[in-house]
């Protein structure tokens, strides 16, 4: 029997990276990336550190840095990494970053997937319905 990541796992590679490829997004399991010269624009699905074998916890986070920020942040702080995590939060000026469930106007949403796959279908086109119809929108808007 799969585990829950393993589920969380065939469901990020074989629903969502297709349809965010789709979108215009490069990027593959967890981390995908709206591609730019002038931002890093990004979508990190994060699992939580609650999750088991028998059931996963996972969110999608948004986020959106002017590159030029990033690099004069980098300056100051020779421990920030060549690209920003979409996972991970920064105070770097003009930064912008958000849980997809706060986009949709909720409170901050978390899908949980156990490790029979059993509502992977359904959470599939939930997430998607997220992500193409709020997120990627906001992330657009803060790149315009």
């Amino acid at each position: 029997m799969a585990t829950a990541q393993e589920q969380l796992k065939a469901l990020l590679r074989e629903e969502l990276a297709p349809r965010l490829r789709a979108e215009g997004l490069t990027g593959t399991e967890r981390s995908f990336t709206v591609p730019s010269r002038e931002f890093f624009a990004q979508l990190g699905i994060q699992s939580s550190v609650s999750s088991t074998s028998e059931i996963v916890k996972f969110t999608v986070n948004a986020q959106v840095i002017r590159k030029a920020s990033w690099e004069a942040a980098r300056q100051d702080r020779a421990r920030l990494p060549a690209k920003p995590s979409p996972n991970a939060r920064y105070s770097v000026e003009g930064s912008w970053d958000e849980r997809v469930g706060l986009l949709m106007g909720t409170t901050d949403r978390w899908w949980t997937l156990g490790a029979n796959g059993a509502n992977r279908g359904e959470i599939a086109s939930d997430v998607i319905h997220a992500v193409i119809d709020f997120a990627l929108p906001s992330i657009r808007e803060r790149m315009a």
